[in-house]
């Protein structure tokens, strides 16, 4: 999946940002609920959360992602 967001950040680049966490080891990950991997989170400039995405779907993936650059 890296490749995909990878390719995702920067066709958005701009009007999304990105934050790559360990689930492990970062706060974040508890305070956003993280329980699997991969999981993808897309909060708006104010910090509310637009959409929760677990696993690998690239179009799901895109979509976040027009969403998240939707929001600005």
């Amino acid at each position: 999946m890296a490749p995909i967001v990878d390719g995702l950040a920067q066709q958005y680049q701009g009007k999304v940002s990105i934050r790559k966490i360990d689930a492990n080891n970062d706060p974040a990950a508890q305070s956003l609920n993280i329980q699997g991997v991969p999981t993808y989170v897309f909060i708006d400039s104010f910090g509310k959360v637009l959409e929760r995405q677990l696993g690998g779907d690239p179009d799901a993936l895109k979509q976040g992602f027009e969403k998240a650059a939707g929001s600005h």
